[in-house]
C-alpha cells in the first residue's frame, strides 16, 4: 500500500494507485519538474510502491510531447476478464471454501467461467495449488517460516554435536507446509 506518514495517520486505507501516481507525474511535468524531481517526490510519498524511474520517465516525456489523458491506451484483442473483475476470483474462492475437495472442471460448469481462467484464478490470485485431492494455500505464512528457521537451527545444532552419525538418522521426503491441512489418501479424499 502506498501511503504518506500523515495520511496513514489519519486514514490508514489511503492509497495511491498507478493511475494517480500518473496524475501526478502529469502535473509536475506541465509545472517543469525533472524526471529525477518527480520520482523522489513519489518515491516519498509510495516508498516501495512507487512506479519504477523509467515509468515515470516514459510518462514525463509522453506528458512533454503533448499527451491529455493518464489512461492506457487501448489494446487489441479481448480484454482480460480475470484480472481485471476480481468477482470471479471471490465466486472461485467461496466455492473453494465450500468444497476443498472441488475440481477445476466442476467449477468451470458451476460459474461458466472457462477452464483455463479457472485454474488460472487458483494458482496465480489465490495462489493455490493441489495436493492429492485438496486445493491448499502455496506459501508459508510467517509462522511457518519462523518454525522452519528453529528446525534449521535444531539441525544444525544436531550436526556439529554428532557429525558423524547424523545423517544416519535423516529422511529425505518433499514436504509442503500446509497450514490447518491433515494430509490423507487420495482414497480417503473421495469420500
Amino acid at each position: 500500500m502506498c501511503e504518506s506518514d500523515n495520511e496513514s495517520e489519519n486514514n490508514s486505507s489511503a492509497h495511491i494507485s498507478v493511475f494517480e501516481q500518473r496524475a501526478y507525474i502529469k502535473i509536475e511535468t506541465i509545472r517543469g519538474k525533472t524526471v529525477p524531481e518527480i520520482h523522489a517526490a513519489l518515491n516519498e510519498v509510495c516508498g516501495t510502491d512507487t512506479v519504477d524511474r523509467s515509468t515515470v520517465q516514459r510518462w514525463h516525456q509522453r506528458f512533454r510531447d503533448g499527451r491529455i489523458s493518464i489512461d492506457n491506451n487501448p489494446r487489441s484483442g479481448r480484454p482480460s476478464t480475470v484480472t481485471q473483475d476480481n468477482t470471479n476470483a471471490a465466486i472461485v474462492a467461496t466455492l473453494l471454501d465450500e468444497d476443498r475437495r472441488i475440481t477445476v472442471r466442476e467449477i468451470e460448469n458451476e460459474t461458466g467461467i472457462s477452464k483455463s481462467s479457472v485454474h488460472r484464478i487458483l494458482t496465480e490470485i489465490l495462489q493455490k495449488r493441489k495436493i492429492a485431492a485438496r486445493w491448499v494455500p502455496h506459501f508459508l505464512s510467517p509462522e511457518q517460516k519462523d518454525t522452519r528457521k528453529d528446525i534449521c537451527r535444531e539441525l544444525l545444532s544436531q550436526y556439529e554435536n554428532k557429525k558423524e552419525t547424523f545423517f544416519d538418522r535423516i529422511i529425505a521426503i518433499d514436504e509442503t507446509w500446509i497450514r490447518d491441512f491433515e494430509p490423507e489418501l487420495k482414497s480417503q479424499s473421495n469420500i
